[in-house]
């Protein structure tokens, strides 16, 4: 039988494999973990203006897009994967994962195998990038994990599925490929609107520095994991650019089986396809009085602007934790039930810390003065800020 793909990796890897990958993510996504990679995020972003051409000098202006994808890349890759993961990785790692990126869009759903010019494009990424991996593993099982015992991949190389087969390399790589994707593709487009969100309202950005200052003290001391839930007018920011621009537009699903509308005599026959868009209820005004203004405020206790719910309240664990089921929430930026975004707690940590570590250091603006966005580019299925997306930025100073 002829092997099916999707996005060049193999289909029965998906849907064979899928509860063995959640049980290994695991390993990455526990509170132990998290407190590890706070630091580690906010030296990435140290590192990275260091060394970025925008931000020569005390103040200019930067496609804070770019910017992103490859901040991103490097944050997820240095905390998920490890150290040499993450040395290997530059710009030119930070594009392909564009190209695999843009694969994700509406028509690929059913048209992935069509010798389109993005699909080619994301088909010579996917090749080169698990080459990189299959390397980095290699260089692991010759010379030992070093620093890496606890991450991922090596887990998966230590281990077999249930006939006692060992997870083949090329496996391993297209794992990673997939768990990077989960923690970069999204968070890129998340923190680039969360820049462009501040730089259209400084006085947000300065009450996220006076928070710091005020929670964690004047010297700024290194951010640490449980610093982070002190944030709340951080928090109040994520939660707001994720209800404003949901970091995915539609979700695409194929009917299986015949499936009747409730209340109707209408059931939808197998072979359709059905599409929903999470973003729709988080825009809806019986739910978000003035829901296109962006105000973190609204996240405020007491504040009149969200419509209470009880939905919050029903919780389960899927198997990676306690988590809000959310079936019935207005408000969906990482799905809900069974198929709620697992890495909705790492996405938590590496906005905030990217947000908090930036306030820190910048000032930004719009060149205009005005207090509008980019437009929305829904070419794949992220909602990313149309390109060139600039903002002004200016180094604090000091104290």
């Amino acid at each position: 039988m002829e092997q099916k793909k999707v996005c060049s990796v193999p289909y029965e890897w998906h849907i064979g494999n899928a509860n063995s990958v959640v049980q290994f993510m695991k390993i990455g996504l526990t509170n132990e973990a998290f407190r590890s990679y706070v630091p580690i995020i906010q030296g990435e972003v140290e590192q990275i203006v260091k060394k970025y051409p925008g931000f020569k000098g005390n103040k200019g202006s930067i496609n804070v897009v770019d910017f992103m994808a490859e901040l991103t890349i490097y944050t997820a890759s240095h905390t998920l994967q490890g150290k040499d993961a993450r040395d290997r990785f530059d710009s030119n790692m930070a594009k392909m994962y564009h190209d695999l990126d843009m694969g994700f869009s509406a028509v690929n759903f059913m048209l992935h195998w069509a010798p389109l010019p993005h699909n080619n494009a994301r088909d010579r990424a996917q090749k080169a990038i698990a080459n990189t991996y299959v390397d980095i593993i290699q260089k692991r099982r010759a010379e030992g994990p070093g620093e890496n015992k606890s991450d991922i991949m090596w887990q998966l190389m230590q281990s077999s599925y249930k006939d006692g087969t060992p997870v083949p390399d090329k496996e391993i790589a297209h794992m990673m490929i997939a768990l990077l994707m989960a923690g970069q593709h999204s968070s890129s487009s998340s923190s680039s609107w969360i820049a462009l969100r501040l730089a259209s309202r400084p006085d947000i950005m300065e009450e996220l520095y006076q928070e710091q200052i005020e929670v964690l003290g004047p010297d700024l001391p290194d951010l640490q994991f449980e610093d982070l839930a002190k944030l709340t007018m951080h928090q109040n920011v994520l939660k707001e650019v994720l209800r404003i621009h949901t970091p995915i537009h539609s979700i695409l699903r194929k009917v299986k089986t015949p499936m009747p509308v409730p209340g109707t005599k209408f059931v939808i026959p197998p072979t359709h396809n059905l599409l929903a868009s999470p973003g729709c209820t988080s825009r809806d005004a019986d739910y978000f009085p003035n829901p296109l203004m962006w105000d973190p405020h609204r996240w405020d206790a007491g504040s009149s602007g969200i419509v209470q719910t009880d939905y919050e309240e029903e919780k389960f664990d899927y198997g990676y934790g306690l988590i809000s089921k959310g079936a019935t929430s207005p408000y969906l930026p990482f799905g809900a039930g069974r198929h709620r975004c697992i890495g909705e707690q790492f996405a938590n940590v590496q906005l905030i810390t990217i947000m908090a570590t930036l306030v820190r250091m910048f000032k930004f603006r719009n060149a205009d003065g005005s207090k509008e966005v980019v437009p929305t580019d829904y070419a794949s299925l992220f909602t990313r800020p149309v390109t060139p997306a600039m903002m002004e930025w200016e180094r604090r100073e000091k104290s």
